[in-house]
């Protein structure tokens, strides 16, 4: 096979020079038409001066039929030849497909064009009529050959198009790749969000779907690490990921993953719009290309997830539901101690399982000590591109009586994944020493209300009693009551009243219709009936029931406060909301907390879950509710 080497020179410079002029047109939408006129101008001047060397050399250039080439769309690609030049022996020119190029057709036509002199020229187009791949980027079809005169000719090697998407599709893909196939249930993985955006993509992103289902703990990501780079091999496409939540199913079987949505702007489908202009009695059309701005949405696609069951064999009997990388650790903090005195038992727990939720060891018995509610701390960070979380537990007791008390060791146990197995830790046992202390009798005695204060109370009421003077006699002199001050008392004792009821009834009319007003006014008694729902279910022992009014209760109190409408939405969107009613840190950190905790415990196990737990959450709640009374 024989190949010239002017014809590939040319024929790409005319594809560059089509390619700039391309770019050029649409990076100027909006442009009245005279614009568009010298571009085109300019354009077909460079063409014919590429056609006029063409003449004198190869003699072959290649156009294309539009400006924009969108993906699965068909298109046209053109090989022009000076019909003088056109030999007697010649084949169909073959134009090799490759990159998802389909081919549906050869022409050819004959036209008319004209020089650099202006002088006519007739040329044969053989028009190859193609489908776009329904791919974008940069692609190339060809090589190009032609056998003229029982010689072949390669015209191109490569002749490279960049395919766009059209205007009338998405501008912004999206989609959600778990990090794993197949988990366990309760083992922690991660979702990746992938987002690519196109050419006629503007911005404005904002998630509006983030719910990730019933079957799963989450914790979403703040997605900061979301950054876009360019698309390589692109000018205008920009890609990024990041890691969106990290989730633990709550049960075995295939579930789904739902598809989040984002709403965004981009730039519709070029419109032609004529624009009519007088002046001096004279009267013209113009036309300009214009795009404007839309609203769309996108949505990833679902996600199907195989979830295994754990082993039933080997399973611990004092297993309590955690599933990943744990450590446990258990320790008192003195061995010696007097009675009246303290003892600290702190435990610690840490892994990777269910994202901030972590359940409680089997205790053993303290029945010779006295105890108050444990003081609870969880926490979460991310390490490793895992949910680490860590509950740090202190347990007080007080002895009641002196002795050598031995408590016997605590273990914790969890399902390992990566093993396929069942672990166990253990800490203890332990040896207590407690000593008769100076308090041992005020300690172990309840001390009774003193009589003394009883019959003191009564003695009191008595003289009371005694001591009430009898009512002075009324004089029997009469008087004009007309006269007497009383009588004008009365008289005008009713104006201000009746300025005072005006008063009242006007605030309590402005209090009526002011609807924030009235919403801050039934705060208290809507919490105080959502707390007696989660009591009643907590007398139950109805868990999910009594966590789920604990959720209501805080959410709707919020609600009614700030006049707000909190239901919802996400936790970094409530976080958000709050930042702007200037409330505490503090506050809204332990607002996110409870609600986390909420949500978890509504999804763990029910032998996780003891009363004590409960009464602890539910005082938290209480306090933290009358702490956001200055919202009012």
């Amino acid at each position: 096979m024989k190949k010239t080497n002017k014809a590939p020179f040319f024929n790409k410079a005319a594809i560059y020079f089509d390619y700039f002029f391309t770019f050029f047109r649409y990076k100027s939408s909006g442009l009245f038409d005279q614009k568009f006129v010298i571009l085109k101008t300019m354009k077909h001047f460079l063409l014919f001066c590429l056609l006029f060397t063409i003449s004198a050399g190869a003699r072959v250039s290649i156009e294309f039929d539009k400006d924009r080439i969108e993906a699965g769309a068909p298109f046209e690609l053109r090989m022009i030849v000076p019909i003088q030049e056109l030999a007697e022996q010649r084949e169909t020119p073959r134009l090799m497909m490759r990159d998802g190029f389909v081919f549906r057709a050869l022409d050819s036509m004959d036209t008319r064009t004209a020089d650099f002199f202006g002088h006519g020229i007739r040329i044969r187009k053989y028009i190859f009529k193609l489908t776009a791949p329904k791919k974008v980027g940069s692609f190339s079809v060809g090589p190009l050959s032609w056998k003229v005169n029982d010689k072949e000719y390669e015209l191109a090697d490569r002749i490279p198009i960049e395919i766009k998407k059209s205007f009338n599709e998405g501008a912004l893909s999206l989609s959600l790749t778990p990090n794993k196939k197949s988990v366990y249930e309760g083992e922690q993985f991660s979702l990746l969000l992938s987002m690519r955006t196109y050419e006629h993509f503007e911005g404005n992103v904002a998630f509006t779907g983030t719910e990730l289902g019933n079957d799963f703990i989450a914790h979403r990501s703040d997605l900061k690490d979301l950054k876009f780079q360019p698309v390589p091999g692109s000018r205008t496409d920009m890609e990024s990921s990041a890691r969106f939540a990290w989730l633990a199913p709550m049960k075995s079987g295939v579930l789904t993953i739902p598809p989040i949505q984002v709403k965004y702007t981009k730039r519709g489908a070029p419109k032609v719009v004529e624009k009519n202009h007088s002046f001096g009695g004279f009267s013209s059309t113009f036309k300009s290309i214009s795009q404007e701005s839309v609203e769309a949405e996108a949505q990833s696609a679902p996600i199907t997830l195989k979830v295994l069951s754990l082993p039933a064999s080997l399973r611990p009997v004092d297993f309590t539901g955690m599933v990943g990388n744990y450590s446990f650790e258990a320790a008192f903090d003195k061995s010696e101690l007097s009675i009246g005195e303290a003892l600290t038992l702190n435990i610690t727990i840490q892994g990777d399982g269910k994202p901030g939720t972590i359940t409680d060891p089997k205790l053993p018995d303290f029945s010779d000590f006295r105890s108050v509610p444990p003081e609870n701390t969880t926490s979460k960070t991310i390490r490793s591109g895992k949910v680490i979380t860590t509950k740090t537990t202190k347990i007080f007791l007080y002895p009641k009586k002196r002795g050598t008390f031995v408590i016997p060791e605590i273990t914790y146990n969890w399902f390992n994944p990566s093993k396929k197995a069942y672990e166990t830790a253990s800490q203890g046992p332990w040896e207590i020493q407690v000593e008769k202390g100076s308090e041992e009798d005020i300690a172990t005695t309840t001390v009774p209300v003193p009589v003394t204060v009883q019959k003191q109370e009564i003695e009191t009421l008595g003289q009371d009693i005694r001591f009430i003077h009898p009512l002075n006699h009324i004089s029997s002199k009469a008087h004009a009551f007309y006269k007497t001050i009383p009588f004008w008392v009365l008289l005008f004792t009713p104006i201000p009243l009746y300025l005072l009821l005006a008063a009242f009834i006007r605030s309590h009319r402005k209090h009526i219709s002011n609807g924030a007003l009235m919403r801050k006014s039934k705060a208290q008694k809507n919490l105080k009936q959502q707390l007696q729902s989660a009591k009643t279910a907590m007398q139950k022992n109805d868990p999910r029931a009594f966590y789920a009014s604990l959720e209501k209760s805080l959410i709707g109190f919020l609600s009614d406060l700030t006049n707000l409408e909190f239901q919802g939405m996400t936790r970094e969107q409530m976080k958000e909301t709050l930042q702007k009613q200037n409330l505490p840190e503090t506050q809204i950190q332990q607002i996110d907390s409870l609600l986390e905790k909420c949500s978890s415990a509504r999804f763990a196990p029910l032998s996780s879950i003891s009363m004590e737990v409960n009464q602890e959450v539910l005082k938290q709640v209480e306090k933290l509710c009358s702490a956001l009374e200055v919202l009012k």
